[in-house]
């Protein structure tokens, strides 16, 4: 398509019809004569066209970063009773090595028989500092509480039942109560096994 203008010494605007839409174009040329100029559509795309440009939202297609995940080299899963007399239900666990810390950590992954409680890993030295604090004097499950950030009613004691358990092997059951516990006769024992682990 071209289009035509009067040449002179002063801007011109030139009434363009494209896709039935009008486009003034406004074009600054000195001609000697004054005879009309024809301009290219690419002539004209080159000059100044004032339109107006709808904002529209940048697609960010940038994709979450993948967290990663530290605990992936387990060391040892099981399982140990909850500590209800009325239930014959299991807390399941896992044990694993930080990958860039060395250390070992310890976690509740899931139960049977329902009952909320975190999964966070608790670093396996702060829990047993906590259990070093127990010799000699029973003590209840509230006293594995500082081990966990998580605030669930259900963690200290279901933590006592999976270090109750004969893969952990560090506490047992006082005396009558069944929510009252010691450390085992064979803690050192058991506390160098599990920290052998990594």
């Amino acid at each position: 398509m071209n289009r035509k203008t009067n040449s002179t010494n002063k801007s011109t605007d030139v009434k363009a019809e494209d896709n039935n839409a009008d486009t003034t174009v406004a074009v600054n040329e000195t001609a000697t004569d004054k005879a009309p100029v024809e301009l290219t559509d690419e002539q004209v795309s080159n000059k100044s066209v004032d339109k107006v440009v709808e904002d529209k939202p940048v697609s960010n297609n940038r994709a979450e970063p993948v967290a990663h995940n530290h605990f992936s080299n387990i060391v040892l899963s099981g399982k140990g009773k909850k500590l209800s007399p009325k239930t014959t239900n299991h807390v399941f666990f896992d044990v694993a090595e930080h990958d860039e810390e060395g250390e070992l950590y310890i976690r509740l992954s899931g139960n049977e028989g329902g009952g909320l409680h975190s999964k966070e890993w608790i670093n396996l030295t702060t829990l047993i500092a906590i259990l070093d604090e127990q010799v000699d004097k029973p003590f209840k499950s509230t006293a594995l509480k500082p081990a966990f950030k998580g605030a669930s009613s259900n963690n200290a004691g279901f933590l006592a039942g999976v270090l109750r358990s004969d893969d952990i092997g560090l506490i047992c059951q006082s005396g009558t109560s069944v929510f009252l516990h010691v450390l085992t006769a064979d803690y050192e024992v058991n506390k160098a096994k599990l920290l052998a682990l990594n």
